[in-house]
């Protein structure tokens, strides 16, 4: 959580930083450790795209990489291992909430945006972004 917070919600107390799911079984938190010290993280819940809710699906949240760590492929990593974890959980895709400022990074990793972008009350502009995981049979 003092990542997340960290990254995600600079200034304001760590509960800010907990999530619905967090906790829960089907949920999975990915790392990424530098010498020992947790530098990255990505969760991943279960949860259908709204646009297309008869997808099985789940969601990439409270992506985070140290800001002294960016630049150098971590968050890019993160993001294949969700996939990779997409792709062995059989869901048809992974989709997640982008502030609009890390949105070119999901664009060049495959994703694409859906529906209009909108506002997240006291974080900012997001895009929703979507990749198809579900390998051909």
């Amino acid at each position: 959580m003092p990542l997340r917070s960290r990254v995600l919600r600079p200034g304001r107390p760590l509960p800010m930083a907990l999530f619905p799911g967090d906790d829960a079984p089907t949920t999975r938190h990915l790392g990424v450790f530098e010498a020992g010290i947790l530098v990255g993280i990505a969760s991943l819940y279960v949860g259908a795209l709204p646009e297309e809710s008869e997808c099985n699906a789940l969601q990439l949240r409270g992506m985070a990489v140290a800001p002294e760590q960016q630049g150098r492929g971590l968050g890019r990593a993160l993001v294949h291992a969700c996939i990779n974890e997409a792709q062995a959980a059989h869901v048809d895709l992974l989709w997640c909430n982008a502030r609009t400022s890390a949105a070119e990074f999901y664009r060049k990793l495959s994703f694409q945006t859906i529906g209009p972008e909108f506002h997240i009350p006291d974080v900012g502009p997001h895009s929703r972004m979507f990749i198809r995981v579900k390998k051909p049979k």
